[in-house]
C-alpha cells in the first residue's frame, strides 16, 4: 500500500536552475555585497549631512517595503499553503503602520513638537514588538496546517497594534522610553533585550523546521532575523536620537526589511512553482507516512481480531467444563494449538506453598494437543468439546508430559523464573535460559527450553500454579504481542480454574453439611437413648448392688458344695461386669467437664502402661515402645487423656486373646498448621473388617462379644473436646489407632 515519493518534477525544477535550490540566483553574491556596501556608505554620508533626512528616507523605504510584503503575501495566500507568508504579511502591515507614526513623531519633524523624543521611541518599541511576534508566530506555525485564516491573522495584528497604540496615546500609560538630556530608560533597554530574545527563539525554531522551506528562502529569513537582532541590540546603546548607534540600528533594520521582501518575492512571484513543488513533496511524504501508518494499523487490527477470536474460542471452551482434570488438559491444549495460543509447548506446574515446591503436573505440545481439541472447526464443536479419558491418557503418556512431571522446583524467587512468577504474581520472560539461576538452568536443560515465559495462575486466596509456554525461535518484534496474549489467556484460565475449585469446595461443603446433619440426627438419637439408658441403669444399680453383695458373701462361705461355690463366684463376677457396664453407660450419658491444665504426656503414658502391665503380661502380649523422649508438655485434661489411652490399650489387648505384640509410638506432628503430638497404638489382632470401620466409634458398637461398645465412643468424644483427631487404620498385622492432639488450644473458648 505504501508509495515511493515522486520527486521527479521537483528535481527537474531544481536541475533547470543549475543547483539544488528551486530559486535561481541570476547575479553573484559578491555583486550584492558590493551594492550593499555602496548603499551603506551613501547612507552614512547622508546621516552625517542631515540625520533627519536620512531617518525619513530609511523609514519610508522600510514602510514601502513592508506594504509591498503585505501586498505580495496577502495576494499569494490562495496559492501558497504555508502559513508563513500570511503571518509575516499581516504582521509587517501592522509594523509598517506604526513605523509611519514613528517617522512622523520623530524629533525634528515638527508634527508633534511638544512630544519630544519619548513618543517616537515608544512607537518604535511597539513596532518592534509586533515585528518580533510576527517572526516567532510564523516560525512556530511552519510545517503545520493553517488553522487560523489570513483574515484572522490580519485582525489579530490590527487589534494588537490598536491596543498598544491606545496605551501610548491617548491613555499615556505606556512606560517612558527616553528622557531628553539623560538618554534611554531602563524599560527601553529591557524591552530591546526582550525583543532580541524573542527573535533568537524564532531563529532556533526556524532552524529546526528548515526542512519545510526551500533552502534559499530559509536562508534569507534566517539572515533577516540575525540582522534584526543586531538592530535591536544597537538601539540599546545610543543616548542621542541622532547618534551613531541609532544610525547602525536603522541600517540593520533596513537590511531586515529588504531580506524579508526578497524572500516573499522569491517565494511567491519569481519561483512560485518551486514553493508549490516543495509543498507537494512534503504532502507526498506525509501521505506516504499516513499510508504506512494505515497499513500498520490494519495489520495490527487484523492481528488483534485473530487474537480476540482465539481468546473468544478459548473462553467458550474453558467454561464448558468444571472438572479440574479436564480443565487443565483444555488449558494447555489451547495454549499449544495453532487455533489458540500457538506456542511451541505449554506446561503446568502446581504450587505447594506448605512444602515449598513447584511440581510438574502436565505438559502438552502441538501433537498431543490434537488428542483433546476437536478436529471440526465449527463453532459448536469448539464451544462444547468432548473430552474422554482416552484423550487425557494419551496426553499423559506423551514424551513431553513425561519430562514435565519429573520436574520438581523449589518455590524460591531467586532459584527459577517459575517461582518468581508465582510469588510475585507477574509474567516473567526468560530470553536467555543459560543466564538463569541454577534451578532455572536445570529446568531449561531438562526440557530443552531457550526462550520461554512463565505466568501465574493465581486465585483470590492462594496460587494454583504456573503456566509455562515455550516461545521457541520467535521474532523478537512479536514477543510483546505474544506476551500480551499470554497474559489475557492466563486470566481466562485462572477464572475457569477458580470456578472449578469453587464448585469442588461447594460440593465438599455440601457433603460435610450432609454428614454433619446425619451426625446431628444420630446424636439426637443417641441423646435420647443415653437418657433412657441412664434411667434404666440408675434403676438397676441399687438391686444389682444387693445381688452383688450377697453373691460375694456366698462365694466366701464354705457351703460344703463345690458347685454352689462356683455358681456364687460366677454370679459375683458377672455382677461386677454389669456394674462396669452401667458405669460406662452413666459416664457416656453425662456431659463431662473438661479441666485444662499443663499435662506431662510422658507421665500420663507411663501411668496408663503401668496400669495395663500385669493384665497384658498375663495375656502373653509383648510391648514395643517407640517414644520420642521427652514428649513436650500439652494443655489438656490429664485424667481424661489417661482414660483415652487406657481404652485404646484395653481395646488392643482384647483384640489379641492368644497373645501378640502391642506397639506404642509417640512423636511430634503438625495438626492444622500448629504443633502437636501423635500417639499410635497398634496391635497384631488381625485388624477390623472394612465394612465395620465406619461404625467403630459409634456408641454401643463393639466387635467383642463382651464389650460394651462405649470405650472408643468415649475416647472419640474426649479427643474432639481437646480439638484433636482420632483415626483407625488397618495395618499388615492388625489395627492401628492414631491420636493427634495440639500442644496448645486451637481456640480461646477451650480454656
Amino acid at each position: 500500500m505504501s508509495r515511493d515519493p515522486a520527486p521527479s518534477s521537483v528535481s527537474a525544477a531544481a536541475a533547470d536552475h543549475g543547483g539544488p535550490s528551486f530559486f535561481p540566483s541570476h547575479r553573484p553574491l559578491w555583486l550584492w555585497l558590493l551594492l550593499a556596501l555602496a548603499a551603506g556608505l551613501l547612507l552614512h554620508w547622508l546621516s552625517r549631512a542631515n540625520y533627519l533626512l536620512f531617518h525619513v528616507l530609511v523609514e519610508l523605504f522600510s514602510i514601502v517595503l513592508a506594504a509591498a510584503v503585505f501586498t505580495i503575501g496577502w495576494n499569494a495566500r490562495q496559492m501558497v499553503r504555508s502559513p508563513l507568508f500570511p503571518i509575516l504579511a499581516t504582521g509587517f502591515l501592522a509594523t509598517g503602520f506604526v513605523d509611519l507614526l514613528h517617522t512622523l513623531t520623530y524629533k525634528g519633524m515638527g508634527v508633534f513638537p511638544a512630544a519630544g523624543s519619548n513618543l517616537a521611541i515608544q512607537l518604535w518599541v511597539v513596532a518592534r514588538t509586533l515585528e518580533a511576534a510576527a517572526f516567532l508566530l510564523a516560525a512556530l506555525q511552519l510545517g503545520r496546517p493553517l488553522r487560523c485564516s489570513p483574515w484572522g491573522w490580519l485582525w489579530s495584528f490590527a487589534g494588537a497594534a490598536a491596543v498598544l497604540l491606545l496605551l501610548v496615546w491617548p491613555l499615556g500609560v505606556f512606560p517612558d522610553c527616553f528622557v531628553d538630556g539623560v538618554g534611554l530608560t531602563p524599560f527601553k533597554i529591557a524591552a530591546e533585550y526582550l525583543i532580541s530574545t524573542v527573535l533568537a527563539v524564532a531563529v532556533v525554531v526556524l532552524w529546526r523546521r528548515r526542512d519545510h522551506l526551500e533552502p534559499r528562502l530559509g536562508g534569507l529569513l534566517l539572515a533577516a532575523l540575525v540582522l534584526n537582532i543586531f538592530s535591536e541590540l544597537s538601539f540599546t546603546l545610543y543616548t542621542d536620537p541622532y547618534g551613531q548607534a541609532n544610525f547602525v540600528g536603522h541600517l540593520f533594520k533596513l537590511g531586515t526589511v529588504v531580506l524579508v521582501y526578497h524572500a516573499l518575492v522569491e517565494g511567491t512571484l519569481r519561483a512560485p512553482y518551486g514553493t508549490l513543488f516543495r509543498e507537494l513533496t512534503v504532502l507526498n511524504r506525509n501521505l506516504d507516512a499516513e499510508l504506512r501508518l494505515r497499513e500498520d494499523s490494519e495489520n495490527q487490527l487484523r492481528a488483534a481480531n485473530l487474537e480476540f477470536s482465539a481468546l473468544f474460542r478459548s473462553s467458550q471452551m474453558l467454561h464448558s467444563t468444571l472438572r479440574l482434570d479436564a480443565l487443565t488438559h483444555l488449558i494447555l491444549s489451547m495454549a499449544a494449538s495453532p487455533d489458540g495460543g500457538g506456542f511451541r509447548r505449554a506446561m503446568l506446574f502446581i504450587a505447594n506453598p506448605r512444602a515449598g515446591v513447584l511440581q510438574g503436573m502436565l505438559g502438552v505440545d502441538l501433537e498431543s494437543a490434537a488428542c483433546v481439541l476437536p478436529q471440526d472447526t465449527t463453532a459448536e464443536a469448539w464451544r462444547v468439546p468432548r473430552i474422554d479419558a482416552a484423550a487425557c491418557a494419551a496426553q499423559r503418556e506423551a514424551a513431553v508430559n513425561q519430562a514435565v512431571v519429573k520436574q520438581r522446583l523449589p518455590l524460591l524467587a531467586d532459584d527459577n523464573a517459575l517461582a518468581q512468577a508465582c510469588l510475585e504474581k507477574r509474567l516473567v520472560l526468560v530470553e536467555n535460559a543459560g543466564a538463569e539461576p541454577p534451578g532455572g538452568r536445570r529446568l531449561a536443560e531438562a526440557l530443552g527450553l531457550e526462550v520461554y515465559a512463565s505466568v501465574p495462575l493465581s486465585g483470590r486466596e492462594e496460587p494454583f500454579g504456573v503456566l509455562v509456554v515455550d516461545l521457541g525461535k520467535v521474532d523478537a518484534a512479536t514477543i510483546p504481542e505474544r506476551l500480551r496474549f499470554l497474559a489475557l489467556f492466563a486470566r481466562q484460565a485462572t477464572a475457569a480454574l477458580e470456578n472449578a475449585r469453587l464448585l469442588h469446595r461447594l460440593e465438599g461443603a455440601h457433603r460435610e453439611l450432609r454428614e454433619v446433619q446425619e451426625q446431628l440426627i444420630q446424636g439426637e438419637k443417641l441423646a435420647v437413648l443415653g437418657e433412657m439408658a441412664a434411667q434404666v441403669a440408675h434403676e438397676l444399680r441399687n438391686p444389682l448392688v444387693s445381688v452383688g453383695g450377697f453373691a460375694q458373701r456366698l462365694a466366701k462361705l464354705d457351703l460344703g458344695n463345690e458347685r454352689a461355690s462356683e455358681y456364687a463366684a460366677i454370679i459375683a463376677r458377672e455382677v461386677r461386669r454389669l456394674e462396669e457396664m452401667l458405669g460406662n453407660i452413666l459416664a457416656f450419658s453425662k456431659k463431662q467437664l473438661v479441666c485444662f491444665e499443663t499435662c506431662d504426656l510422658n507421665a500420663v503414658l507411663a501411668e496408663a502402661l503401668e496400669l495395663e502391665a500385669e493384665i497384658r503380661q498375663n495375656a502373653g502380649i509383648s510391648l514395643v515402645l517407640e517414644v520420642v523422649a521427652p514428649l513436650p508438655p500439652l494443655v489438656g485434661d490429664c485424667r481424661q487423656l489417661r482414660q483415652v489411652l487406657l481404652n485404646l490399650l484395653a481395646n488392643a489387648r482384647q483384640a489379641m486373646p492368644k497373645g501378640g505384640t502391642l506397639t506404642v509410638r509417640a512423636d511430634y506432628c503438625t495438626l492444622r498448621g500448629v504443633e502437636g503430638v501423635a500417639i499410635e497404638v497398634e496391635d497384631t489382632g488381625g485388624g477390623i473388617p472394612s465394612e465395620l470401620m465406619r461404625n467403630i466409634f459409634n456408641p454401643f458398637f463393639s466387635t467383642h462379644p463382651k464389650g460394651t461398645g462405649l470405650g472408643l465412643s468415649i475416647s472419640h468424644r474426649i479427643v474432639e473436646q481437646h480439638q484433636g483427631e482420632i483415626e483407625v487404620l488397618n495395618g499388615p498385622a492388625g489395627a492401628c489407632f492414631i491420636i493427634r492432639l495440639p500442644l496448645r488450644p486451637l481456640h480461646a473458648g477451650m480454656r
